[in-house]
């Protein structure tokens, strides 16, 4: 069984491609290295430009594609329209690519900023998009590019992803950079500790999902949110991060009317592919665990 990642050089498709390679045979598809690409038993590192047309034959042919690849963020040289198409180019490319190898499945990496500004406490797929900021609006015509194809596709719209920690350096999402600062002993502000949290999912997860559909050999054509199990209240997070990581500083805690908290609501993913993620909990213990054993 072979799977074709791209974005494979970026922090989430390197980590979908060290993992998913202990199983299966990965084509691990990128542009340019802003990872050192190393070698990995059953990887083939290719370098494509999927802005243009892939004619290149790769064999054998893969069977599932997921697809990780976003062009860079809209800036003086290039406007929004721009970086919109051409990222919609390269999904149509990956699309076409699929077609053509009769690709079984398309996991389109999508995110939570589909739903553009959120207004509610629960947040599932029948809430009503609108007002999107640029990114927002890529992923949810994405969504919508591969609704209109006659190919099978899963988009999973990610909250905040925790990739393996590689560095001792800021990384993004915000509960990354959170981390940071707290096995640093920098100082930290959280707001609304009060609310649910579980905008949150591991590259892990991630690859157990993969595992799952490639298993159940499951065809599929829908959306889902793929976030953490069993919100925590994000007063009682920040305690177990503290405590794990030996603050020795005091959290300065701030509510803010602006910052608007919401959880995300797995109902749906739970109900139509009887699957489950970890809980808020158990991803954010295995990360520190990881975590820590890094900075030894």
């Amino acid at each position: 069984m072979s799977i074709l990642i791209t974005g494979a050089n970026g922090a989430i498709g390197y980590d979908l491609v060290s993992i998913l390679s202990k199983k299966y045979s990965i084509f691990g598809v990128y542009r340019t290295k802003t990872l050192k690409l190393k070698k990995i038993k059953n990887v083939k590192w290719v370098k494509l430009n999927l802005k243009k047309k892939i004619n290149i034959k790769i064999k054998p042919p893969p069977k599932y594609i997921i697809h990780c690849a976003v062009d860079q963020q809209p800036s003086r040289k290039k406007n929004i329209r721009e970086y919109i198409f051409s990222n919609l180019k390269i999904l149509k490319n990956i699309i076409e690519l699929a077609k053509k190898n009769k690709v079984k499945l398309i996991i389109n990496l999508s995110s939570i900023e589909s739903y553009g500004d959120i207004k509610t406490k629960k947040l599932n797929e029948d809430y009503l998009s609108n007002n999107h900021n640029v990114y927002g609006m890529m992923k949810l015509l994405s969504e919508e590019i591969l609704s209109s194809q006659k190919i099978n596709f899963i988009n999973l719209r990610l909250p905040g992803v925790l990739c393996e920690p590689i560095s001792n350096k800021l990384t993004r999402p915000w509960l990354s950079s959170l981390f940071f600062r707290i096995k640093n002993n920098q100082k930290v502000t959280v707001y609304n500790l009060k609310s649910y949290f579980n905008s949150v999912i591991s590259t892990q997860d991630i690859a157990n999902l993969v595992n799952f559909l490639i298993k159940k050999k499951m065809m599929i054509r829908d959306t889902f949110n793929f976030a953490t199990l069993k919100p925590m209240i994000l007063k009682n997070l920040i305690n177990l991060v503290t405590k794990k990581l030996n603050y020795k500083d005091k959290v300065i805690e701030k509510n803010n009317k602006n910052n608007k908290s919401f959880y995300i609501s797995t109902k749906k993913l739970e109900k139509k592919l009887k699957y489950k993620t970890q809980t808020t909990q158990q991803t954010i213990e295995l990360y520190l665990e990881k975590l820590l054993q890094y900075a030894k």
